[in-house]
């Protein structure tokens, strides 16, 4: 048993994110905190009803054995179910575990070793993926919808107290929970996430994209992945409402846009795109949409043009940071005044971030000077899951370090140059990928693309692009060189240009250039 008069301190002081669903359940009680479309329709749960839920949940794993300080896996949709099960990890003291359930069995299992997982809260859909005989820290499976599972989400919760949860001493720093990195090039990381990082993310993520007491947020990506999660976290932390999607459908999302006058989205540029090219998008009322967000790869001027001619009075941020920051560390606003008329802008940085640009000695270098981006603040991971030589080397200097290289104009803005990976020697010339992609983008009937380097005996490295075009467009790779040719020095052009159906991408839609890389790394023999 804890001291009662620990408790009591802790309980005055802390930073918990857990207290935030308390809070919003005395402050707007019947307010609706979630609306969910799913296999079942549209459901709905206010805040009183999500904060009595998550009460019952932790005495519900406690009585399976569940204690503060174990790893409890997610592996679900967006639904409500999911979010009960979050609050309740975060309430408890055990530690949430997202769980990217589109990865390979593999690669899940490595996830659920790395955590020393202990529970499993999963669709039945996804209860297969976590069996298996080396997963030997595994003691309780729940399964969130009741399909032949002895014990289920439901069960657990019947009967139990809903009163709070104020019997467990929560400190800042103690682990909230784990993500797990999109793994584009390597086994993926676990990043160990605080309540205070947390708490401290979804403060300043609201007030770098103003938004007001009570807003309405759409989101469609994965709540497995850090962006997608912050933005919902956030949502409710300013007592706003918050509709769920399972997957993308643009008719759908047009459609559920108006009927939830949904303030703000979050979506990957390509599905902004898909938005655009509905035939009868002119026909829908979006005009309350404040706020159009962009991430994880840039966005073409001409589409950006289009986009708010379509949705007349929103604003189009790009938000940009990494699971290691909580997410967003910067945003680049809207129409923005900047140094140079391409490139592809991060901006400034949140109101509780720190930004530099540093060279390899750890000194920031001056406007205009390439160097690795870096970030400080207390939405920092705790570091790196079971790997201290990795979380040191990130933190080297008293900063963050991104992985990304860029520099900062005569404007103030960051300007994203490459990753540190991605740059590409060609000819005894750096290329940025980045900026041969965003060249690619405005091409003729071009939707995606990936700018990648591969083996070549007399460039050492040559620059190859690999584009996914519109339905119905005929491809022609001299024609798009071309175009780059009017675009782009000579020793930045594609020798050569892939037509690709789909791309090899990551869950949360980041494309994997490591695979592409391999699979062409032959093209010039």
């Amino acid at each position: 048993m804890v001291e009662q008069t620990a408790l009591e301190q802790n309980l005055i002081q802390r930073v918990a994110f857990g207290d935030t669903l308390r809070r919003r359940a005395r402050d707007a009680a019947d307010t609706t905190a979630i609306i969910s479309y799913g296999e079942q329709g549209r459901k709905t749960i206010d805040y009183q009803t999500l904060n009595a839920k998550a009460n019952q949940l932790v005495r519900g794993l406690r009585q399976q054995g569940i204690n503060q300080g174990d790893s409890v896996a997610l592996l679900a949709t967006n639904s409500i179910e999911f979010f009960i099960t979050l609050f309740a990890c975060y309430k408890g003291g055990f530690i949430a575990v997202p769980i990217n359930f589109l990865q390979n069995v593999s690669d899940i299992h490595y996830n659920l070793t790395q955590a020393q997982v202990k529970a499993v809260v999963a669709e039945s859909r996804f209860m297969p993926l976590t069996k298996g005989a080396e997963l030997t820290s595994i003691t309780t499976y729940i399964a969130i919808d009741n399909v032949d599972q002895e014990l289920t989400l439901t069960s657990l919760m019947a009967q139990q107290d809903t009163s709070e949860i104020n019997d467990v001493i929560i400190n800042d720093r103690d682990t909230a929970h784990i993500i797990f990195s999109s793994g584009t090039t390597s086994k993926a990381k676990g990043i160990e996430t605080s309540h205070l990082a947390i708490t401290m993310a979804t403060l300043s993520t609201p007030l770098g994209f103003n938004f007001a007491i009570a807003h309405r947020h759409l989101a469609v990506l994965p709540t497995f992945h850090c962006a997608a999660l912050t933005f919902c976290l956030s949502t409710l932390q300013i007592r706003g409402t918050l509709t769920l999607l399972p997957a993308f459908d643009a008719p759908s999302v047009a459609k559920i846009m108006v009927a939830e006058r949904i303030q703000s989205a979050g979506l990957l540029p390509i599905m902004w795109k898909a938005l655009l090219s509905l035939d009868n998008l002119a026909t829908y009322d979006h005009s309350h949409l404040e706020t159009g967000i962009y991430a994880m790869a840039p966005m073409d001027s001409a589409t950006l043009t289009t986009l708010r001619e379509t949705f007349r009075g929103c604003r189009f941020h790009l938000g940009s940071g990494q699971s290691e920051f909580t997410p967003v560390a910067c945003i680049y606003y809207d129409r923005c005044d900047t140094e140079f008329s391409e490139g592809n802008y991060w901006g400034v940085p949140t109101l509780l971030t720190e930004q530099a640009v540093i060279d390899d000695n750890g000194n920031e270098v001056a406007p205009g000077e390439k160097g690795e981006i870096c970030w400080r603040g207390p939405q920092v991971m705790s570091g790196y899951l079971g790997d201290e030589k990795q979380s040191q080397q990130a933190s080297e200097f008293g900063w963050h370090h991104s992985g990304d290289l860029g520099l900062v104009d005569n404007q103030g803005q960051l300007l994203f140059v490459d990753r540190k990976k991605d740059m590409i020697k060609s000819g005894g010339e750096n290329v940025a990928s980045i900026k041969v992609e965003q060249i690619l983008l405005g091409a003729p009937n071009v939707l995606q693309v990936a700018v990648f380097g591969v083996p070549h005996q007399h460039w050492v490295e040559a620059v190859v692009g690999a584009v996914q075009l519109a339905p119905n467009s005929e491809f022609n790779e001299q024609d798009i060189i071309d175009y780059c040719k009017t675009h782009l020095a000579g020793y930045e052009v594609p020798k050569r240009i892939l037509n690709l159906e789909q791309f090899p991408l990551t869950a949360t839609g980041k494309i994997q250039k490591n695979e592409l890389r391999q699979q062409y790394q032959s093209l010039f023999e």
